[in-house]
């Protein structure tokens, strides 16, 4: 499995989680943010696609949606999410390679 494969993998069903939470509680934006989330690590076709994610998206500064509205559940599954994401990030070097 290459890396990019291997980061949906560890990814996508986190996302997936937490938007069906966010359509759970009625907060379409929200769920609509990641739900490109989500689109985008499908479209994700080269390493520098998934920094992108990471930075722009998934980052602390990313515009990311109002987690301070989001329900216990989703702030739950967005905290798992983002655990996920800075263990992938951490365990890859620039070149994708597992450390």
């Amino acid at each position: 499995m290459n890396a990019i494969s291997h980061v949906r993998s560890q990814l996508l069903p986190l996302v997936d989680s937490l938007v069906a939470q966010l359509e759970a509680d009625r907060d379409s934006s929200s769920a609509s943010w990641f739900r490109r989330v989500a689109a985008a690590l499908e479209a994700a076709r080269e390493e520098e696609d998934l920094l992108l994610i990471f930075l722009e998206q998934l980052g602390p500064t990313g515009p990311m949606a109002d987690a301070a509205r989001f329900s216990v559940l989703a702030r739950l599954r967005l905290d798992q999410l983002l655990a996920q994401a800075q263990a992938v990030a951490c365990a890859y070097s620039a070149d994708g390679d597992p450390h």
